[in-house]
């Protein structure tokens, strides 16, 4: 469960920070130039992944999704969470918590975002009443895994700098590949990422996520993308984790745009509150 848990909240957030475009999906992607002189002129690689990374233009959602996840020996499990996040003109806020295990919710991850600063994100454990300060490569505990922060928040995309991206053909469907690099000081726990867009629509369908010695270590394939709320959605993709041995599927069990979230949401002292309330229930059931 512990490894699961890990992969779930990093797919959960990857699942609503990567939005936009139309189309059916493809999987099992490999890499080779697109032979095409005379092909059009490329996508804005910029534009792309400034849709993927603001959420398709919205203010604000709120979203829950189911994780299922199977490891190497056909071992089965599934976790639920919710993420909420507010768009400004600043950045973003991030408020993700665990609704299922029952004896996971009181986990939970404030999470500041803003334009050319290193993200600043906040647990706090209730028992010790101590609130920490987290950067994007820490990694957290979670019943023995661990996982990056970068990853619960949807891989940052803003703060890595990109190439002007190159045709590539897969499977005989021409893709847009994007190289992003990690801005040093922004302390990212991956320092290159390579993006994949369907050419024909601009629909995101692949990441590849390398660590600090350029070793492939995870990918992501979009599997379904829905318009919700007349904006664009992934509502289903797949991860492999090479070095956990972990295969997991994530879907979108309900998303809500533009509802108004309140700015306390996102703060210190709604996390303390929250953590608090939810552990002191956890204790309460266990006496029972």
């Amino acid at each position: 469960m512990a490894r699961y848990l890990s992969l779930a909240l990093f797919a959960l957030a990857l699942l609503f920070q990567a939005c936009g475009g139309s189309g059916s999906q493809t999987g099992g992607l490999a890499n080779t130039p697109a032979a095409t002189p005379n092909a059009a002129p490329l996508p804005d690689a910029g534009a792309l992944l400034k849709r993927l990374s603001t959420q398709d233009g919205c203010k604000e959602f709120t979203a829950e999704m189911v994780m299922q996840a199977v490891s190497s020996d056909g071992k089965r499990d599934q976790v639920e969470f919710r993420i909420q996040r507010k768009y400004s003109a600043d950045g973003a806020k991030t408020f993700l918590t665990v609704l299922a295990p029952k004896e996971d919710a009181d986990k939970a991850l404030l999470a500041v975002e803003q334009i050319d600063q290193p993200t600043q994100a906040f647990s706090y454990l209730a028992g010790l009443k101590k609130l920490t300060r987290l950067n994007s490569d820490r990694q957290l505990g979670f019943r023995g895994a661990k996982v990056t922060v970068q990853e619960m928040l949807g891989m940052e995309l803003g703060q890595y700098t990109h190439d002007a991206g190159a045709r590539v053909e897969v499977n005989g469907a021409s893709l847009f590949k994007v190289e992003l690099k990690a801005q040093p000081e922004r302390r990212l726990a991956f320092p290159r990422i390579n993006v994949f867009f369907r050419e024909a629509d601009q629909t995101p369908v692949k990441f590849e996520l390398y660590d600090e010695r350029n070793e492939l270590q995870k990918v992501v394939l979009i599997d379904e993308v829905k318009t919700i709320q007349n904006r664009m959605t992934i509502t289903r993709l797949s991860i492999e984790d090479l070095q956990q041995n972990l295969k997991l599927k994530a879907e979108t069990r309900k998303v809500q745009y533009d509802h108004n979230l309140s700015d306390k949401l996102f703060s210190e002292d709604y996390l303390k509150a929250y953590v608090s309330d939810a552990s002191r229930k956890l204790d309460q059931a266990g006496k029972e």
